[in-house]
């Protein structure tokens, strides 16, 4: 409507509209807690594969591949498995299973053995955090009037990548006071109770 309104009076009123939106309230608080407490977890896998698990830097980096073939499938079924069991289902049940990943990697067993531990907890987990990312951005972009998208999405972004660079730091501290293993299954069911 040529306008002009200051950054403060925009994100106030995309802020206003996430959260007076129960669904998209719910969407942040769900996703920033599931961030939060997935990088309490990665900021100490690889030590924990390296040092506990005693995995090379080869198998890690296999074990990881054969896990993304998760997101590449997830890619191609999000908007079926939403169409056949409803946004709502789908999006609680894919945010149950982003954090019960994890804890397959405190599951692990040394050497070797841990490839197939390693390789589900990526697949799942990526299936799982594609699937929820595609369907809960979607919904928002559909119930957002054109005008505010910009606005409600850097408020989403906002607070949902808010959490990580928190959620790291904590997840590093927790490593050295109480474990690294510890720490991923702290991570795993804290990102397992977000929904």
């Amino acid at each position: 409507d040529g306008r002009k309104t200051s950054l403060k009076t925009e994100f106030k009123e995309g802020l206003r509209f996430v959260l007076g939106n129960p669904n998209l309230r719910a969407q942040a608080g769900c996703t920033g807690t599931s961030n939060f407490f997935s990088n309490v977890s990665y900021a100490v896998v690889l030590v924990y594969l390296v040092r506990e698990l005693e995995l090379s830097a080869g198998v890690i980096g296999l074990a990881f591949s054969l896990g993304g073939v998760g997101s590449l499938v997830a890619a191609f079924s999000a908007m079926r498995l939403s169409q056949r069991f409803g946004i709502g289902p789908t999006t609680i049940a894919t945010g149950v299973l982003w954090g019960a990943s994890t804890l397959l990697i405190a599951a692990a067993p040394v050497g070797n053995a841990a490839i197939p531990f390693l390789a589900a907890s990526v697949l799942i987990g990526g299936f799982s955090i594609v699937v929820y990312n595609i369907i809960q951005v979607s919904y928002r972009q559909a119930i957002c009037p054109p005008r505010l998208q910009g606005r409600m999405n850097s408020v989403m972004r906002f607070i949902v990548w808010g959490t990580i660079p928190i959620g790291a730091l904590v997840g590093g501290a927790l490593g050295t006071w109480v474990g690294l293993r510890e720490t991923i299954v702290i991570g795993g069911i804290g990102g397992t109770l977000a929904i």
